[in-house]
């Protein structure tokens, strides 16, 4: 037991040394993100003005996946331009246009699963942790006089394969099984469905597998008008990491945890950006992430029997509250705000009352 909790904390670990580095940036592409969104509110952006600087808050999730693969192929002594150029294949617009024609799709014969390749984070790591064995295995077969002429090319090829042909189908796959029980689930017992759901959030959100439910709600939206739960469910989480990055915040006597905890707060609470609070807070000090999953649930639970709904698609918090009020539902939007408290503050207080310091540092 003992092995397979210190093998689970090491995952962790690994997810977090690979994430730490390129926080700075994804809190930079959140902020241009909140300013944007506050000058378009108030119409001072407009136009193409507006998509301009829109592009230029997007860039650092979209491209996300590169951020990555630089940071782990740091992490794990590997190559960094043969991880960032793996990647790239996968986010190509014709490769993409590709996967989203709903054409049958194959590699030799072998059936390629349609993915959502960008903003993708674990599934990354895995793949530039598999293309450091990749690469270490073909110096050994590649003689050293040859290895400028075919080393890059043969690791690209056989990286770039893996992502495409196992790791992101795979992860495609578990994401689709999720979703499928979901909506059998929330149809029966809409309470624990919504309970369970809000309670792996943070794990979905951090797998990148949380896009097929943001799919499946854009989805709703555009057909019926309504989404019933999903992006609830997210605005949920993100309030929970509000409160954990907060418990966090209250407890720890380090400055740079508090800075980080409350850069991280203000981030989620304020753009719906939960990167910092995930990698930075929940992954790296273990603890908010049951002051997560346990705030989750409880909201989740709460939302289950509220019944609450979405109308506008975006990102969850604070800032874009006004997603879930509708003139033909007027109380949702109360009911949103209820569950959003529900889970801010019973993650605040499960993270404060458990949280210690690692290490601890007097100011």
């Amino acid at each position: 037991m003992d092995k397979i909790k210190n093998n689970i904390s090491s995952i962790f670990d690994h997810i977090s040394e690979c994430m730490v580095p390129i926080i700075p940036i994804v809190l930079a592409g959140g902020i241009l993100k909140m300013v944007v969104l506050l000058l378009t509110t108030f119409h001072i952006l407009s136009g193409t003005t507006e998509a301009i600087l829109s592009a230029i808050a997007t860039a650092p999730f979209y491209f996300l996946p590169v951020l990555v693969a630089y940071s782990a192929s740091k992490h794990f002594d590997t190559d960094p331009l043969i991880a960032i150029i793996s990647v790239c294949v996968m986010l190509l617009p014709d490769f993409a246009t590709l996967m989203e024609s709903g054409e049958k799709v194959t590699f030799v014969g072998i059936p390629v699963i349609s993915a959502t390749y960008a903003y993708s984070v674990i599934p990354i790591i895995v793949l530039v942790y598999c293309m450091s064995h990749v690469v270490r295995i073909l110096k050994k077969l590649i003689k050293e006089s040859l290895q400028p002429y075919f080393l890059a090319a043969c690791a690209i090829l056989i990286t770039a394969l893996l992502g495409i042909v196992v790791i992101e189908p795979a992860v495609s796959l578990i994401s689709n099984v999720l979703a499928d029980l979901l909506n059998n689930m929330q149809t029966r017992v809409p309470a624990l469905a919504w309970g369970l759901f809000a309670a792996m959030t943070l794990l979905l959100v951090s797998t990148g597998m949380h896009w097929i439910f943001m799919t499946l709600a854009i989805t709703q939206i555009g057909l019926t008008g309504v989404d019933y739960g999903i992006m609830a469910a997210m605005f949920i989480s993100n309030m929970s990491l509000g409160g954990c990055d907060l418990g966090v915040l209250v407890r720890t006597k380090q400055r740079d945890k508090k800075a980080m905890s409350l850069s991280a707060m203000v981030m989620v609470l304020a753009t719906g950006i939960s990167e910092p609070s995930i990698f930075g807070i929940c992954f790296k000090e273990k603890i908010p992430m049951i002051g997560n999953v346990l705030g989750c649930m409880i909201a989740g639970i709460a939302q289950g029997f509220l019944t609450v709904h979405c109308f506008i698609f975006t990102f969850p918090s604070i800032s874009s509250v006004l997603m879930f009020y509708s003139a033909d539902e007027p109380n949702n939007l109360i009911k949103v705000i209820v569950v959003g408290i529900i889970a801010f503050v019973a993650s605040f207080f499960i993270t404060a009352l458990l949280y210690r310091d690692k290490q601890e540092q007097v100011l």
